[in-house]
């Protein structure tokens, strides 16, 4: 396999796994990691200028939909809750007023 059938196949399977899974490669997923460094490496050679031009073209192409797909995290889809804390991932950390200790509940602040 020559160069540039490894890495038309390379483009070709990233291009096709962000159609399908509506994403970008995670580094936090084994399957998706390799396809994440592929990415991050042609990025760094086209910031040096090292790429071919017509790989520009089609690598460009490849971060447009990497931008309309939401890169998708661990915290978007659910809700927690630690220490009394708790939140999603469009509101924010809020404190359960039920988590409060007795020291917490009397304690004023000086300013």
């Amino acid at each position: 396999m020559t160069q540039d059938e490894l890495w038309e196949k390379n483009y070709r399977l990233i291009l096709d796994f962000m159609n399908e899974q509506k994403k970008r490669p995670s580094k936090h997923h084994l399957e998706e990691r390799q396809m994440l460094n592929w990415l991050k490496y042609q990025k760094k050679r086209l910031a040096q200028g090292k790429l071919k031009p017509d790989r520009i073209d089609k690598l460009q192409y490849l971060f447009k939909i990497a931008n309309i797909v939401l890169r998708k995290n661990q915290y978007a889809y659910t809700y927690h809750s630690v220490d009394g804390f708790c939140g999603d991932f469009f509101n924010g950390p809020t404190f359960r007023p039920s988590q409060k200790t007795a020291a917490n509940k009397h304690k004023t602040t000086n300013a």
